[in-house]
């Protein structure tokens, strides 16, 4: 431990002496380059160099929309408060008064005769008064140290609570991966016991098979469906969970129907060192908060000694208020005050005792907290070198059961082995998959404890200013602008800026609710794009410097590295456009609030809208790039069968678009259904994406584009005043037909009423509106 934190002196073993390195022996196809610890942007932000999309877009949402790293945001805000507080207890106190008094009688009491008038004197004063106490004993400088050193351990808190954050989704992220394989998996094995199974019933019926073991094989069929339903519940389950930590609602968030293969971890991990550990920021914030303590503790003995505190007053008295500020008016008086305690029963020495003991309260913290730490590592570097042996021989488990299955359908076939024997081997072969994903799973987990263990996952940050990882990551790939190029350009180039602005507008403005430090502000502009089709009529993105009154002058390490900010949106013609947008976004689970700025403030960059959307567009990211991607896919994508001959295709077809809502009609039962977008559709299939006039399936990792069955073209007056609905068929053909009330439709469907707006069709018993087209 560090000599200038406490006179304690605790040994750290050092972990390079027994490992300095990892190496990924996992019998894995994909494995990402080696990094090395802990300079590389590989190791502090691992997550985005694992060739996975989704756990970066998750881990982004959950960087600006956690509630949980939200409040911590907040006390960082509140430390900072703190701090320029007690900055200000240094400086003088100045106030101003007035007053104004009136008196009668005027002589005081039996001064009026009886019968006489009462007379009222009146008196004017006018005048400042101050008061400052030096710092005689360095207690008021020991009071802003700590105040800024408890902003410092605020910092670091906020990043622990970071780093746990992706830690906890990045493992839960895993587990969900891992529940798809084992998923499929179950369904495989189920397809194979049912063809057995039909199989077996018709040996029964030609009386090649007994009874007995059509029944052993219908319990082995039903006791794999069994685990069908108990991995689906626990995969939603996990859903809602991950959904809780990314900041949204649960049964808000879709996930893909990959594998752990779809995550490449690295082939190795070099520079291990114990000296790391103590970069976590969990430690950062106790030895911060140490720092604290020695200073408050210098604080409570210095109490013990005597203080000075001067004062003066100067003011202007008259009984006429003309003749206020008027030399012969003029009051002044100074005092110097020098106060000792003589006696308070003891409070000021037990107030030294209680600092001590926080100060030594800490150390213990301190010591136990990188023990922790210690342990965390050396547990996360034994489950990487054992598990890469476990996962090696577990694999070859797994392809010698599939060897046998595969061997005993054709012993069996010919009578080489019984049923019993044949059947083993297909639940050993379906047991030994399920536990090489789930050895599998422990291996990923434990490279995200590796990491979480040295403080990877996150930026580091160097409160020093000298870090060659945080420091100059901050704007390595970020455009800096002036704020005159910014103006000149009308918002079209998008950056930090080299010199804060200045906005004295007072236009309508979209604020989200939360503050955000560089790092998530970064992660809030790749995000929004992913999240929101359109940003329109949103035009710029302000992000606004949270200002407490810190000096400008004042660049201590804890004031540099507590920047935060807010993120307004700006573009608005009027409150009432401003409130339709906020209302957007607070459908999808984001805050916000509209308001109109009373006083100027400061902004330290400034984003267009529409260069975001165009580079997260080009980068095949944003919510639109996926939406028409998929739907190219969907549009050459052959249709493929379920097991019964069912074309998955043609499942369903589309009968409207509705608030983001699909109504889809079953083609063999004509049955209807709402669906959202993100709904589980028959054959573990799911409605995928919807916009006005179309929507995208997806069954067994594949999309297929669904379009309206009818368009209203028209509707028209017959010769006797009765409507007529021209409809197009959505089919390939787009055959037009004419239609009045009551004519039947597909899928027994029944036009109710025509207006010139739209058309009325019960279909399954649900009304459905079909409008016009424009």
């Amino acid at each position: 431990m560090p000599g200038d934190l406490s006179d304690d002196i605790v040994a750290v073993p050092e972990l390079a002496d027994d490992v300095s390195s990892v190496s990924n022996d996992a019998p894995f196809e994909r494995k990402a380059p080696s990094i090395h610890v802990p300079n590389g942007e590989a190791f502090n932000l691992w997550w985005r160099y694992t060739g996975n999309k989704e756990l970066e877009w998750l881990i982004d949402r959950a960087i600006t929309n956690s509630q949980a790293l939200q409040i911590s945001a907040q006390r960082v805000v509140q430390a900072k408060a703190r701090a320029v507080q007690a900055g200000a207890g240094s400086m003088p106190s100045v106030t101003a008064q007035a007053s104004y008094q009136a008196e009668a009688p005027e002589d005081g009491l039996g001064t009026v005769p009886v019968g006489g008038d009462i007379n009222t004197s009146e008196e004017f004063e006018v005048g400042l008064s101050g008061s400052y106490s030096p710092d005689l004993w360095g207690q008021r400088s020991a009071l802003r140290s700590s105040a800024e050193l408890k902003l410092k351990q605020a910092v670091f808190q906020y990043d622990a609570q970071l780093l746990e954050l992706i830690s906890q989704l990045s493992k839960s992220y895993f587990q969900y991966l891992s529940l798809n394989d084992r998923i499929l998996n179950t369904r495989e094995t189920e397809k194979v016991l049912t063809s057995m199974l039909l199989a077996m019933e018709d040996r029964y019926e030609q009386g090649d098979a007994t009874v007995v073991e059509m029944q052993i094989q219908r319990s082995a069929v039903f006791n794999s469906k069994v685990r069908l339903p108990t991995l689906l519940k626990e995969r939603d389950q996990l859903s809602y969970q991950i959904a809780r930590l990314v900041g949204v609602a649960p049964g808000y968030l879709q996930l893909t129907n990959e594998g752990l293969e779809s995550v490449a971890l690295p082939s190795g991990v070099s520079g291990i060192s114990t000296e790391y550990i103590l970069r976590r920021p969990d430690i950062r914030a106790i030895e911060s908060g140490m720092l604290a303590a020695d200073a408050d503790l210098d604080v409570a003995r210095k109490a013990l000694l005597p203080g000075l505190t001067l004062t003066a007053d100067l003011s202007s008295g008259s009984l006429n208020p003309a003749d206020l500020f008027q030399p012969n008016t003029l009051i002044w008086s100074t005092l110097a005050t020098l106060s000792a305690t003589v006696f308070d029963g003891g409070a000021k020495e037990q107030e030294v005792k209680y600092a001590q003991s926080v100060r030594n309260e800490l150390v213990e913290s301190y010591v136990d907290t990188v023990f922790d730490g210690l342990l965390a590592a050396r547990t996360a570097v034994t489950e990487l070198e054992f598990s890469g042996e476990r996962l090696a021989m577990q694999r070859e488990s797994a392809k010698a059961a599939k060897v046998a299955q595969n061997y005993g359908f054709e012993s069996y076939s010919v009578g080489g082995i019984d049923f019993l024997t044949y059947l083993d081997s297909m639940q050993s072969y379906q047991d030994r998959q399920d536990n090489l994903h789930q050895l599998e799973l422990e291996y990923y987990q434990a490279f995200v404890d590796f990491y979480s263990a040295l403080g990877g996952g996150i930026p580091y940050r160097d409160i020093s200013g000298d870090s060659e990882v945080y420091a100059g990551q901050q704007v390595s790939d970020i455009a800096m602008l002036s704020p005159a190029t910014v103006s000149k350009t009308k918002y079209k180039q998008t950056g930090w800026l080299k010199e804060p602005g200045l906005m004295k507008q007072s236009p309508w403005l979209v604020k989200l609710t939360g503050v955000y430090d560089y790092f998530a502000v970064e992660a809030l502009m790749r995000d929004l794009p992913r999240r929101y089709e359109t940003l329109a009529p949103a035009e710029s993105v302000l992000i606004e410097v949270i200002d407490v009154g810190l000096p400008a002058e004042d660049t201590s390490a804890s004031v540099s590295d507590a920047v935060w900010y807010a993120v307004n949106f700006s573009g608005f013609s009027s409150e009432e456009e401003a409130q339709q947008w906020c209302q957007m976004l607070r459908r999808n689970q984001q805050r916000c609030v509209v308001y109109q700025p009373e006083e100027n403030f400061r902004y330290a960059a400034l984003f267009d809208v529409e260069e975001t959307e165009k580079r997260s567009y080009q980068a095949g990211e944003s919510i639109l790039a996926k939406r028409h991607k998929a739907e190219h896919v969907a549009e050459n994508t052959p249709l493929r069968t379920s097991s019964g001959g069912i074309p998955l295709g043609q499942m369903y077809s589309l009968l409207k678009i509705e608030q983001g809502h699909a109504w889809l009609i079953g083609n063999r039962s004509y049955r209807v259904w709402r669906f959202p977008v993100g709904a589980r559709l028959a054959y573990d299939g799911k409605l995928k994406s919807v916009n006005p006039n179309r929507a995208v399936v997806s069954f067994d990792n594949r999309d297929y584009l669904l379009r309206p069955l009818y368009k209203v073209e028209s509707v028209e007056s017959g010769a006797e005043g009765n409507l007529f609905a021209r409809l197009r068929w959505g089919g390939p053909s787009g055959e037009i037909y004419y239609h009045r009330e009551g004519d039947r439709l597909y899928g027994k469907g029944r036009i109710e009423s025509i207006t010139e707006n739209r058309v009325d069709v019960r279909w399954g018993g649900k009304l459905i509106s079909l409008p016009v087209m424009e």
